[in-house]
């Protein structure tokens, strides 16, 4: 069953209320804190919104179009890690941030325009990042940041004092023809605007390669790239995952049982793949964009963005271009 939970639906706006009665202006990205608050990245308003577990929507962060500090221009990706600091992929600054649950900001990396340069956090540069995945362990906390228009994935240490970047998977500043799609070693392997990854177990990450249509996974064990999900760009429902298709699929969500959620962006629906393998499709009409709450076979997205499960058999979809934050239920 899906229902909207927050945001007027096809109505962008920039106001803090209750429920249906706020409004956003493109929402991107999704994060849930240990207190049940849900941030949002609300892109086209240069915001970061909090929604509290009761419905009240309030701006967290920014809300000025802006470079400065405290300032975003399009933030679009978001991570939170165990304190409760929350990342932003501060896209067309093209810098990642840092805020702390008590709204202080600092920069962590880049922010020094367009560009490809690895080094430490100061002087490193990125290209339009949108996505951010936070993996905290034993061997200390890493950011992995989706550099989508250098169409690779970039890694930033937090432990270090000084935030060193470096290229984790594809392409590296030297290679001047980025993009493509090949599996294999991390360094050989090809990005087309990769987007939303996730954990998947020990050791996988999964990641939507947007422009290839297709979930990609990362070894981390075995320094490999390889194709998870995914072929031709269309849509398939109701097949193994090497014969599903997508098209531009934006986000990843892994849940405590195995199953994995897909924001098929364009398809404008809501994918999951089984244990199993199965790829089946639990919310949207294919190719079919609208707002239409009810059950998932009749529900309308338009551009599902970030996708984020919570535990709870409950599912919240960024569902873009209604702007809107909508919520799955899952029987």
């Amino acid at each position: 069953n899906v229902e909207t939970f927050a945001g007027t639906p096809e109505e962008e706006g920039y106001e803090e209320g209750s429920g249906t009665a706020a409004k956003f202006n493109l929402p991107w990205d999704l994060a849930k804190d240990s207190g049940g608050n849900i941030f949002v990245a609300d892109r086209a308003n240069h915001a970061i919104r909090k929604i509290a577990p009761d419905g009240n929507v309030t701006t967290f962060a920014g809300g000025e179009r802006g470079n400065g500090q405290g300032e975003f221009n399009n933030p679009q990706g978001l991570a939170i890690d165990s304190d409760d600091n929350i990342y932003v992929a501060d896209a067309e600054n093209h810098r990642i941030v840092m805020i702390t649950p008590n709204g202080v900001w600092s920069k962590i990396a880049g922010g020094n325009g367009s560009g490809y340069e690895n080094g430490p956090g100061d002087g490193a540069r990125f290209r339009s990042p949108t996505e951010i995945l936070l993996e905290e362990g034993s061997g200390g906390s890493t950011l992995y940041v989706s550099d989508r228009n250098n169409h690779a994935i970039r890694r930033i240490s937090l432990d270090d004092g000084q935030y060193t970047v470096g290229t984790y998977a594809g392409p590296g500043p030297e290679i001047d023809l980025r993009e493509g799609y090949m599996d294999g070693g991390l360094s050989e392997a090809r990005f087309r605007f990769p987007e939303g990854m996730a954990k998947s177990g020990e050791g996988t990450i999964l990641l939507a390669d947007s422009g290839n249509h297709r979930i990609r996974a990362i070894d981390q064990d075995a320094g490999t790239v390889g194709t998870f999900a995914g072929s031709d760009r269309g849509y398939v429902n109701d097949v193994s995952r090497s014969e599903a298709k997508f098209r531009s699929p934006r986000d990843v969500s892994v849940a405590g049982d195995g199953n994995i959620y897909i924001s098929d962006r364009l398809n404008h629906c809501v994918r999951r793949i089984d244990p199993d393998g199965h790829v089946t499709t639990i919310a949207g009409v294919p190719e079919s964009e609208g707002h239409v709450d009810g059950l998932g076979n009749g529900a309308q997205f338009n551009s599902p963005l970030g996708v984020l499960h919570t535990g709870e058999w409950e599912i919240y979809v960024a569902d873009s271009y209604n702007h809107v934050i909508r919520k799955i239920i899952i029987d």
